[in-house]
């Protein structure tokens, strides 16, 4: 008898195998991972490490959600404190207008109402790791590029030819006016790239009370629509596209300038109601004066000329333009009216006698000053210059606008008449120029004149104004909020808010005290909208936080079923192969130490016999 070859090999084998399984099972039971490494299993590594890379994604992000979540708790904190603040304020400015509060009691609360009103603009200076809790969102680069020109040109170039035209703004009287010098009506500056709407510049403010003469003015908004102007801007003098565009901003202007100087809202006889109209009236003169600034000649050159049909257009000239016939109506009754002034050669302000408007609008703001609303008006100013015709206050608006219906064309076409508009020219018809004051020439490019370089991509310098101050809207960087497939959308944004004109807003008198009170309640209504933006964007992003938590919790137990060591069969397992181990050595063991065949320490062993 001898013994199979194949057998000695077969337990030399066996042993092997069983010293790797227990190694194996030492691994799992230590480890708690039964795949550990990826000859393993191949498959199953591969979708592990498939899992736990989502895993640690979907990790990343709610750790980026949370982060969005405490941006969004501290905004909302914010906003809770500037409703506090509001409510405060309103309550305040409640008390003001009480008719049986005196100045003294108004003067404390104001005192209050400022510091109130600093308290909000410190919540809107508030950041979260940098980042402004309150802004208006990045910018794109046309408006960028927009701004850049408004601030190193365009805006200022306007403010610069009303006042060398028409000397306005007043210049502050240093003895009784000192103030005036250096507190400055503010502009806030709204820029918007998007949309199609039919304008491209408009002017916005409130009223303390519109049914009142009320000079207190606030120049709210100057709202530019960009994409009604060509871009890329290279400034008015190398486009002759833009000269429109940059005498459209010198227009607004003006009107600014007009109600910061004058009791805007009852301009014609010092009331607020003319005609059924809630305008105060007077809006020929106010788009009149408007356009004489830079000259409406290509006005009238659109309405077919200067003609009867022309001229009957102004109406009552109580509405606002319409029409483009209406707007040049308006601008030749002004020119007419600049005419009779400086033919009256009467002056009140130790001005030129020949000033014509300009004259008549330093008066009418220098009344206002001091003033009633109706000693400052049209109809008083037109008794004041031209007391021969226009005797009667209340009626003397209506009295030019019929004069100028009945007379303007004959003394037009009158050659012994020094009244003429020459159109077809190089001259716009603007005040201070050659055909209107037998001045220089005013052509299209000099209408406006460029205050600067014109567009450099380089930042720009913001120009100061003389008369306002500008705020421009505040530029935040842009934000996006995580989603669980990886892809990012648009954090929302909210809006910043400031009191930025505590001269027109504040508790000192009665009047101002219902101007703030209004506009307290718009901002009620904005922190209110806000609150619930940003309440809305925290509960959306809760909800996708303990959606990604649920997601990781499931990956968790999938790549548990899939890596993870089940103890009780490993533990079995171990002894099984433990036992198997050690009866195989023990075998291998005890035929070396024999000085018999193996064949013999295996009897018993099933052998096979050799032929």
């Amino acid at each position: 008898m001898e013994i199979n070859k194949q057998s000695s090999l077969s337990l030399v084998y066996n042993a092997h195998k069983a010293s790797q399984d227990l190694k194996d099972h030492h691994n799992k039971l230590s480890s708690g991972r039964k795949l550990a490494g990826s000859e393993m299993d191949t498959g199953s590594y591969g979708q592990l490490v498939s899992i736990e890379n989502e895993k640690l994604r979907k990790i990343h992000t709610v750790n980026n959600l949370q982060n969005l979540i405490s941006y969004s708790q501290t905004q909302l904190d914010a906003l809770h404190q500037a409703g506090e603040i509001l409510t405060r304020m309103h309550e305040l400015a409640r008390l003001s207008i009480d008719i049986t509060k005196t100045d003294k009691d108004r003067s404390t609360y104001n005192h209050e109402f400022l510091e109130l009103a600093n308290g909000l603009e410190d919540i809107n200076q508030l950041s979260f790791n940098k980042l402004e809790l309150f802004s208006d969102g990045p910018f794109s680069d046309e408006k960028k590029q927009f701004i850049e020109v408004l601030q190193s040109q365009w805006l200022k170039a306007a403010e610069t030819v009303i006042k060398d035209r028409l000397g306005l703004p007043l210049d502050p009287d240093p003895v009784k006016d000192t103030v005036k010098d250096t507190v400055k009506d503010t502009f806030k500056v709204n820029v918007n790239d998007q949309g199609n709407e039919n304008y491209s510049i408009s002017l916005s403010w409130n009223y303390s009370d519109p049914s009142a003469p009320d000079k207190s003015v606030d120049v709210a908004s100057l709202n530019f629509e960009i994409y009604n102007y060509n871009l890329p801007i290279s400034g008015p003098s190398n486009d002759a596209n833009l000269f429109i565009n940059d005498r459209l901003n010198a227009v607004i202007m003006t009107y600014a300038v007009l109600a910061d100087n004058l009791y805007f809202n009852a301009l014609a006889n010092g009331s607020t109601k003319v005609n059924e109209s809630e305008t105060g009236g007077a809006e020929w003169f106010k788009s009149g004066v408007a356009d004489f600034v830079h000259g409406g000649d290509f006005l009238l050159e659109f309405s077919g000329g200067f003609s009867q049909s022309t001229i009957d257009a102004i109406g009552s000239g109580d509405e606002q333009a319409s029409t483009l016939e209406q707007r040049a109506s308006y601008y030749a009754a002004v020119r007419f009216l600049h005419h009779e002034l400086k033919e009256a050669g009467k002056d009140t302000v130790d001005l030129d006698d020949d000033d014509g408007v300009r004259s008549m609008l330093r008066w009418m703001a220098k009344q206002a000053e001091t003033k009633t609303a109706e000693e400052s008006s049209i109809g008083a100013a037109l008794k004041n210059f031209i007391p021969s015709k226009y005797s009667n206050i209340s009626t003397a608006n209506e009295q030019f606008i019929q004069h100028f219906k009945d007379n303007a064309l004959n003394h037009h076409n009158d050659s012994s008449n020094s009244f003429e508009i020459l159109l077809n020219n190089s001259d716009t018809g603007a005040i201070g120029g050659a055909d209107a004051d037998d001045g220089d020439t005013i052509n299209h490019q000099e209408a406006v004149p460029d205050s600067g370089p014109g567009y450099d991509p380089t930042p720009a310098s913001t120009q100061p104004f003389d008369a306002f101050r500008v705020k421009w809207e505040k530029e935040g960087e842009a934000m996006f909020t995580p989603n669980e497939d990886g892809k990012q959308s648009p954090f929302p944004f909210t809006n910043s808010f400031t009191v930025d004109d505590k001269e027109s807003y504040n508790l000192k008198t009665k009047s101002s005290a219902k101007l703030t009170l209004s506009l307290l309640d718009s901002w009620t209504d904005a922190v209110n909208e806000q609150k619930s933006t940003v309440s809305a964007n925290f509960k959306s992003l809760s909800i996708a936080l303990d959606q990604l938590r649920n997601s990781i919790y499931n990956h968790s137990r999938a790549l548990g079923r899939i890596s993870d060591t089940d103890y009780a069969t490993e533990a079995t397992a171990l002894a099984k192969t433990k036992l198997k181990a050690q009866t195989t050595i023990s075998i291998l063991s005890k035929g070396m130490e024999s000085k018999f065949s193996v064949g013999q320490l295996l009897q018993g062993v099933k052998v096979s016999k050799k032929l």
